[in-house]
């Protein structure tokens, strides 16, 4: 006849009755959120009135995910109103541009939900890119309602 691994028994329902009496780990994810780490690098906002347009940040990108873009957007400090555009689906995010920015114009903020379901709602123009995804999404839905 087999040996019971009774201590080994023991100390799995010793661990489950345990975790009756403590505070979940898990949160419920679309409601709430945790609070993210002090280096959390999240969604890529661009400053369109702190870019100068030097370029540097398209020549850091290690993968050409951020290129540069003319706009009809023009800033005194822009003088030749090209601004970048980022294929977030393909950055890795790094933060190489974001430390070569001499001007602080390209940061990764401490966004979370960076997560859809459509692939194409991820194109950002050189407009969308500036803004907050909240408003993104209600400038979209916007013009979702009048079509």
């Amino acid at each position: 006849m087999g040996r019971v691994p009774i201590i080994g028994l023991a100390s799995g329902f010793k661990e489950t009755i345990r975790s009756f009496f403590r505070k979940p780990v898990t949160v419920e994810y679309p409601e709430e959120y945790r609070d993210v780490p002090e280096n959390y690098r999240g969604r890529i906002k661009v400053y369109m009135d702190l870019c100068v347009g030097c370029t540097t940040c398209s020549m850091v990108c290690p993968n050409a995910t951020c290129q540069m873009e003319a706009a009809d957007y023009h800033h005194p400090k822009n003088k030749r109103a090209i601004f970048p555009r980022i294929d977030v689906l393909s950055c890795m995010y790094c933060g190489l541009c974001e430390e070569a920015c001499p001007t602080d114009a390209i940061r990764l903020e401490k966004e979370f939900p960076v997560s859809m379901y459509d692939r194409s709602l991820f194109d950002y123009d050189v407009y969308e890119i500036s803004k907050d995804q909240g408003q993104i999404d209600l400038e979209r839905s916007n013009e979702r309602g009048n079509a």
